[in-house]
């Protein structure tokens, strides 16, 4: 393939579809070329704001089109399997917003299609390319904090339950599948397939998952992962090591700096038997009308930060890949298989 833009067919409408679609006017690499939903004239008017020149129709319709290069699935989430099928079936790559299916087999099914017709399929994990998250793994791997022993990681929106919408569908829905899938992604990414875990989860009334806690170990480290619809939560992360710790400023799938606290080499234990003395590292000074005080590392992205997962993908496409060498299906498949294990570890109340 050649440098040409890819040409990005988006199918649905709702707001992460509207994000997506407004990100790539920050893409290096791709153009939003048409919108597809089950209603035509939907697609119609999403296009309205993002210029002209865009075609809309209903979704097989955008498939069947011979001008698009891509497709990212935008939908609710019991629709992600069909259409994604839908795409590949239709010879096209697909990026599909996280989750990347409901359940287990529902994402299997997509990765198999795409290995049998030798095409580029993605969950659309966009927090493992943003900067901080890009910028905190390679501090990892560089051994800034030594060898890591643990991460904590909260994201947590109050959100009232509403019997109608999709969002709190019991088998489709619900704080795990919304919510859950950052911090669980987040320990995948960082520190590979999970050994261990263990789930606590809190279903309402009608069986949606309302809040729920994870521990899961992956060789040396231990992770405490939550997520839920009954409070705001602070929404940040910590991944702690041997020499230091490394924080993430919240919201942590996007974080806009991270600070890091180093252990001094040689310091004896602090008297009061808090542990070694430490200091906050200098990353990178901030400006000096900055509102981030000295020892952070200001990680800004530019629009939403939806784009950079876009250019990921394209990059993918141009080398011929058929699975991203940062985010495979492999990690998208076991973060499921992690929630749908929790998920089933909680009746209905």
């Amino acid at each position: 393939m050649t440098s040409t833009p890819i040409r990005w067919g988006v199918i649905g409408t709702g707001n992460i579809a509207r994000r997506f679609a407004g990100d790539l006017a920050h893409s290096s690499s791709g153009v939003l070329a048409a919108v597809g939903s089950r209603d035509g004239t939907r697609a119609f008017a999403f296009t309205a704001a993002f210029g002209s020149g865009i075609h809309a129709d209903e979704t097989a319709k955008i498939l069947a089109r011979p001008d698009i290069d891509a497709i990212y699935v935008g939908t609710v989430n019991r629709a992600h399997h069909e259409i994604a099928i839908a795409a590949l079936e239709a010879g096209k790559p697909v990026l599909v917003e996280k989750p990347l299916a409901p359940t287990p087999a529902e994402a299997k099914a997509i990765g198999d299609l795409a290995e049998r017709r030798g095409l580029l399929a993605m969950e659309a994990m966009w927090m493992v390319f943003t900067p901080g998250i890009v910028r905190l793994k390679a501090l990892i791997a560089d051994g800034a904090i030594g060898s890591p022993r643990s991460l904590s990681a909260n994201l947590s929106y109050a959100r009232a339950y509403r019997p109608e919408l999709e969002l709190f569908d019991a088998e489709t829905g619900g704080a795990l599948l919304d919510l859950g899938v950052y911090p669980i992604a987040l320990a995948l990414h960082l520190f590979g397939s999970a050994d261990e875990t263990a789930p606590i989860v809190e279903r309402n009334h009608a069986g949606s998952v309302r809040q729920a806690a994870l521990v899961t170990r992956h060789g040396q480290v231990l992770t405490k992962l939550s997520c839920g619809f009954e409070t705001e939560g602070p929404n940040g992360a910590m991944v702690s090591g041997e020499h230091g710790r490394i924080a993430l400023a919240g919201p942590f799938f996007c974080p806009p700096a991270l600070m890091l606290k180093r252990h001094l080499a040689g310091t004896p234990l602090d008297p009061r038997g808090d542990g070694p003395a430490g200091e906050d590292l200098p990353l990178d000074e901030p400006p000096a009308d900055s509102p981030l005080r000295p020892g952070t590392l200001p990680t800004p992205i530019v629009g939403s930060g939806l784009q950079y997962q876009a250019d990921h993908f394209a990059a993918c496409l141009r080398a011929g890949s058929t699975q991203s060498p940062v985010h495979p299906l492999s990690a998208s498949l076991a973060a499921i298989e992690i929630m749908e294990r929790a998920r089933r570890s909680a009746p209905a109340l």
